[in-house]
């Protein structure tokens, strides 16, 4: 078998993140590739994530981790010291991959899960000095940079398109709370009928952190919820975070499912 880079980047990988195997007589048998970041604001513990992927078959799986883990070495190796992982996302049915990394020394380390909690009874206080609004979002401008906060504390970022079709649904609301016009923690609601409604983001800027702040935003949001006769929030959280599951588990709710796994080796 062989391998090889694209010529140019692969779905804006550049090419010599992206590795392609083919046999001896260059049918091509897969593809697989790395994308570097740092993500200091959800897991400032370990910041330095490397994600991999695969798409091949069973033959040649082997033959690309082992490119894949390569040049992960080197892309480690420009942050010196600097803890992290190595990891991959998988449907939690897709047994047959799952048993690929766990043979290769991947542990199943984390998941994303999705929980169901009912909507809080009760108001709280808005934090001093602080308003209760909606978040400013007439203009592209100001959708894009309101992605671009909620995207700095995701692992995977939410699109134009996505946020376009959830300002459509009946039950959308994007909230927050400003200080000076600035935020200090903003969260994006959605849904399509009035019995539940999708947390599908909430964030509190880093030095804003452990005051309670999250945690008075989903409660200020819960008395809105109510008057529209929502009865439940669902959302979903990554088990690894501790900070998130400690959030949704303080409002009494309950994991539904496991949506996806991340086979991961830790960077020390």
């Amino acid at each position: 078998m062989r391998l090889s880079h694209p010529t140019a980047p692969y779905q804006g990988i550049p090419p010599q993140d992206v590795f392609f195997v083919a046999s001896d007589r260059f049918v091509q048998l897969g593809v697989g590739y790395v994308v570097p970041s740092l993500n200091r604001e959800m897991y400032p513990e370990q910041p330095l994530e490397i994600y991999v992927h695969i798409e091949a078959q069973p033959s040649a799986r082997d033959l690309l981790l082992g490119a894949l883990l390569g040049r992960a070495e080197q892309i480690r190796a420009q942050y010196p010291g600097m803890p992290g992982r190595i990891y991959t996302e998988l449907a939690a049915t897709n047994w047959e991959m799952l048993n690929f990394y766990n043979r290769n020394g991947f542990a199943n380390a984390d998941a994303q899960e999705e929980h169901v909690m009912p909507v809080p009874p009760g108001a709280t206080q808005t934090p001093m000095g602080c308003q209760f609004a909606s978040a400013p979002l007439g203009s592209i401008q100001e959708q894009g940079a309101f992605l671009q906060r909620l995207n700095a504390y995701r692992m995977t970022p939410i699109g134009i398109d996505f946020l376009t079709l959830q300002m459509q649904q009946p039950y959308f609301m994007a909230l927050g709370f400003y200080r000076g016009g600035q935020p200090l923690a903003e969260m994006m609601l959605t849904g399509a009928v009035p019995e539940s409604s999708a947390l599908v983001m909430i964030y509190t800027r880093q030095e804003y952190r452990r005051r309670g702040i999250a945690r008075s935003l989903i409660l200020s949001a819960a008395q809105l919820l109510r008057e529209r006769g929502a009865q439940q929030i669902v959302t979903q959280v990554y088990s690894r975070s501790q900070a998130q599951l400690g959030l949704v588990k303080s409002f009494g709710a309950t994991r539904r499912r496991i949506i996806t796994i991340l086979p991961s080796i830790d960077i020390k």
